[in-house]
């Protein structure tokens, strides 16, 4: 089930311009859909980092052909699935695409015809908290680049256990705005290859 927890998580506003590290004892994870007009190849991506601004993990993966809004839900998707396999208790997930996000906050998979949607909402459902929010592009530079390390076509999906070189001077970037000092981190995360899935 999707559950909001205003009082233990940062509240989440349009006017996010710049990434912001949750609150402690979560962790946040912004995700992102890249497509390719001309050949509508399309991949996602996404970071998770703590409330120290510490890197959790990254992700990338092809999807192929698909919507701008498709890929959006399969960054939502996997940035989900990879928390969930990771153990994570407390996550807030932010997109910057205001129709996946609406879409999911509605719990309203009837207006839009996508085939990953009932695995998002499913995800939700489990015994976790989320907290589900929009940011604007500027503060979903990480998610963006990222989303676009993979080849489209590939099907291809990656994750980082370390920050990759490509997204490091980004990640240092946003660590300038890292949580308030005297907030610590007590999840024990559960480690997997960093390779392919």
């Amino acid at each position: 089930m999707l559950r909001l927890h205003q009082h233990s998580a940062p509240a989440l506003s349009d006017n996010v311009m710049r990434w912001e590290a949750p609150a402690a004892g979560w962790i946040k994870i912004n995700t992102d859909g890249s497509r390719n007009t001309s050949t509508g190849l399309a991949s996602c991506g996404g970071v998770g980092r703590d409330s120290e601004s510490r890197w959790c993990f990254g992700f990338a993966k092809g999807i192929g052909s698909c919507s701008c809004l498709e890929a959006e839900f399969w960054g939502i998707y996997e940035g989900l699935a990879t928390a969930w396999s990771l153990r994570y208790p407390r996550v807030i997930i932010e997109t910057d695409n205001r129709e996946a996000y609406e879409t999911i906050v509605s719990s309203n998979s009837r207006k839009v015809g996508s085939s990953i949607l009932p695995s998002i909402f499913e995800l939700l459902s489990r015994s976790w908290e989320v907290q589900v929010g929009f940011v604007r592009r500027e503060g979903n530079v990480v998610a963006d680049v990222i989303s676009r390390l993979v080849l489209p076509n590939s099907l291809e999906y990656r994750r980082w256990l370390e920050i990759p070189l490509a997204v490091r001077d980004l990640v240092m970037a946003d660590g300038i705005y890292a949580a308030p000092s005297g907030t610590q981190l007590s999840i024990q995360r559960a480690y997997d290859d960093p390779g392919r899935r």
